[in-house]
């Protein structure tokens, strides 16, 4: 079915009837002469007047053609699919809206955001809807989430909730989202015509798991999609012949961004007297930029340097921070102000201690040594702060509070006690073990977190009792250090475990003669645990006299400085448990956001222990926790956003069609553009421009078919040389 733009111009159709007029009236002068033979003149008159009146139609034709298709053009006329869609039932159509939900999304151009846009976007696309079409809107985040779950027609409600909605703060994947929207249109396969919008910015990165159903490696740097979908590929041919995709890109084509994306605190340890040493990761997305980056500690500018950033390179800058007092400090590096503000600053904290807080559990001749190694100290001035208790206090203790727990002959322990230790190991803890002469060798069998289970307690020889120690890992941080010179030290071993297998992830450190292991090490969560094959005492051996047992009794120390010490920074999450990060918050504990509001915190009994969450840790900044019946909040956590969204390396416009392989596909760059495709799509193109370009080349055949015949057909009063008053010419040459 066919419309007109501008109908009016209908009317100037009449001017084909010009070039007929001019036609009929035309007429041709008759010279009369006398001549003897007229029969030769008037065979020769008849013939030419045949030739003439065909000729002469068929420039009609043309002209007429011509006038037709001026009138046609200026009318604009325009073939409308919609019309024929009511005309055959089929106008009603099914609309799902994807919008990318990653913070990328706000960039400014200018006064405007794209994620503004975008959403003014969908908006306007649901608006624009007749009311017998139905639609349904998910957000592509970290999750996928449902703006509309199930087709509706609500536009105007949807259209303002869409318009109002809040810009996330994670990355995202567009993949699952679309494979959602998908799902819930193919819930009604009645409609005959169905689109799909996917609205994004120009970031590349969203678009990576459409290429994972292709691609042999999957794309490690892609944060993880929603559990339901995270496992479903792209496939292009299951996608309905009767979709229509349509792909905006807002934004800049070539964003450019400035963002720190990582932190290192060295050392892991820091005391009040120890300085420390920041190495910040930048990344720079477009050409190099010359910037500046400041370092804030408790929100005071403690440094600002100056970098080139190249862009597309791992820029690395270092801040000398001085000594601090003990405490959690807040601290943030911020690079200026630019057009993606989100990730300008990165935060984490800094703990400062006094003194490295230990705890030596068993009885007093058991601990005595160990004792005594960590209560020593240049000037009788020890780091560490040492605690010593028997077994049966252990329940009364909160062990998150010590880096590191020694447990000297006390391993036939109650089954809640173990539990307690292996979750302080799980939780970022340091667990040493010394075995004794109370622990029977079945009594080792109750602890899951053990290195390696021993078989057997042995007597060792009188002949084999001088044994010489190896390094097996040398550069393990208990052991770095400790070996000098090329001698081996030795040490007298009367009793020993055997151990003949080492768990998995289990490794020896150090071992004596003939491969009998000596210390044995494990990581286990976040914590772990190192066993040793004699006692502390001088039961089992000489090692408390050695020269190194002071010296390997403060590399424990340090290296749970190192694995205990809290994470300077978290990414953001959904929910994180506060028994790993946070030991000490209870259910009464109030865990406060970075603008001051209260988390959600829930509990869970996991394995008969009760486990406290916080949930929604989404915005980045510091988080602080308050105790009841204790004053003011401290700093608790700091969130940071993942940083893969930073690097905005752009897709191209032309790489989308090969992306998603869709038959039919139209990608815009902006509002006017969709717009435009749209109209398009469900109206039709006007016929306008293709009619102006024919009226061209018609006129330009006329011109020439018109000189043709002008100059192909002489008159008879030439060819006879007959002047116009009937007179013969005079025939020279």
């Amino acid at each position: 079915m066919i419309s007109f733009l501008n109908p009016i111009f209908l009317a100037f159709g009449a001017a084909v009837l010009i070039p007929l007029i001019l036609h009929l009236i035309q007429s041709s002068r008759t010279v009369r002469m006398p001549f003897s033979t007229v029969r030769f003149l008037k065979l020769a008159e008849k013939r030419s007047s045949t030739r003439i009146k065909m000729e002469n139609f068929l420039l009609w034709l043309l002209r007429t053609l011509l006038m037709a298709l001026l009138a046609l053009a200026f009318a604009m006329p325009m073939i409308r699919t919609q019309d024929f869609g009511n005309l055959l039932g089929r106008a009603a159509r099914d609309v799902a809206i994807v919008i990318d939900g990653s913070y990328s999304m706000d960039y400014k151009l200018g006064k405007q955001v794209v994620w503004n846009q975008a959403t003014d976007l969908a908006a306007s696309i649901i608006e624009g809807l007749s009311e017998k079409d139905r639609f349904c809107v998910y957000m592509a985040g970290d999750q996928v989430t449902p703006i509309c779950e199930q087709l509706t027609n609500k536009k105007e409600e949807t259209a303002t909730r869409l318009r109002a909605l809040p810009l996330p703060v994670g990355s995202s994947q567009l993949c699952p989202a679309t494979l959602a929207a998908l799902g819930a249109m193919n819930q009604d396969v009645s409609r005959g015509e169905r689109e799909l919008h996917i609205i994004s910015d120009y970031h590349a990165l969203p678009w990576s798991r459409f290429r994972k159903a292709d691609s042999a490696a999957p794309n490690t740097n892609a944060p993880a999609a929603s559990a339901n979908s995270s496992e479903q590929l792209w496939d292009p041919t299951k996608v309905k012949d009767n979709t229509t995709c349509f792909v905006t890109l807002l934004g800049a084509p070539e964003p450019e961004n400035a963002a720190p994306v990582n932190v290192d605190v060295e050392p892991r340890l820091i005391t009040a007297e120890t300085p420390c040493q920041v190495t910040v990761r930048l990344l720079r997305s477009g050409p190099p930029l010359d910037t500046a980056v400041s370092i804030f500690v408790d929100d005071k500018e403690l440094g600002k340097r100056s970098i080139l950033l190249g862009g597309g390179k791992d820029n690395q800058l270092k801040f000398t921070l001085p000594p601090m007092a003990p405490g959690v400090h807040t601290v943030r590096v911020e690079t200026p102000e630019d057009s993606l503000t989100e990730d300008n600053a990165f935060y984490f904290l800094i703990r400062v201690r006094a003194k490295l807080p230990a705890l030596c559990v068993g009885a007093t001749d058991s601990v005595f040594f160990m004792r005594a190694a960590l209560e020593a100290g240049e000037g009788g001035v020890s780091p560490v702060d040492v605690k010593i208790i028997t077994p049966d206090a252990l329940s009364g203790e909160s062990l998150q509070s010590y880096a590191c727990v020694f447990l000297c002959n006390t391993m036939a322990m109650s089954g809640q006690d173990i539990k307690l230790l292996e979750r302080y190991v799980a939780g970022g803890g340091l667990l040493v073990f010394f075995p004794g002469d109370s622990g029977a060798i079945t009594d080792y069998a109750m602890w899951s977190c053990l290195p390696a289970l021993p078989s057997a307690i042995i007597d060792v020889p009188l002949a084999e009792r001088k044994r010489l120690l190896n390094w097996d890992k040398p550069l393990h941080p208990v052991a770095l250090g400790l070996k000098e010179g090329s001698v081996s030290p030795s040490i007298t071993v009367k009793r020993q475990l055997k151990c003949d297998t080492l768990k998995d992830k289990a490794e020896t450190i150090i071992s004596t003669g003939s491969g009998n292991p000596f210390l044995i090490g494990q990581l286990n969560g976040r914590g772990a645990v190192m066993m040793f094959t004699v006692s502390a005492d001088r039961s089992w051996s000489d090692f408390p006299l050695s020269p190194f047992f002071l010296p390997i009794s403060y590399q424990l120390i340090e290296y749970a400085a190192g694995v205990g010490a809290g994470a300077p920074y978290l990414w953001a999450a959904d929910s994180i448990s506060l028994e790993e990060y946070l030991p000490e918050a209870t259910r009464e504990s109030v865990l406060k956001g970075p603008n001051g509001k209260p988390i959600s915190m829930r509990s869970a009994l996991v394995e008969g222990v009760t486990v406290i969450y916080a949930e929604g840790l989404m915005s980045p900044g510091i988080y602080r926790l308050g105790q009841p019946g204790t004053p003011g909040d401290k700093p608790a956590l700091a969130i940071n956003m993942l940083r893969a969204e930073s690097d905005l390396i752009p897709v191209k416009q032309e790489d989308i069609p090969a992306i998603l392989g869709l038959k039919s596909l139209h990608v815009a760059n902006s509002k006017e553009d969709l717009i435009k495709k749209l109209a398009d799509f469900r109206i039709g193109r006007t016929l306008g421009e293709p009619l102006l370009w024919l009226a061209l080349l018609v006129a330009i055949v006329e011109a020439f078919y018109s000189n043709f015949l002008m100059r192909k057909n002489s008159k008879l009063t030439d060819v006879l040389n007959i002047a116009p008053s009937g007179k013969m010419k005079d025939n020279e040459a």
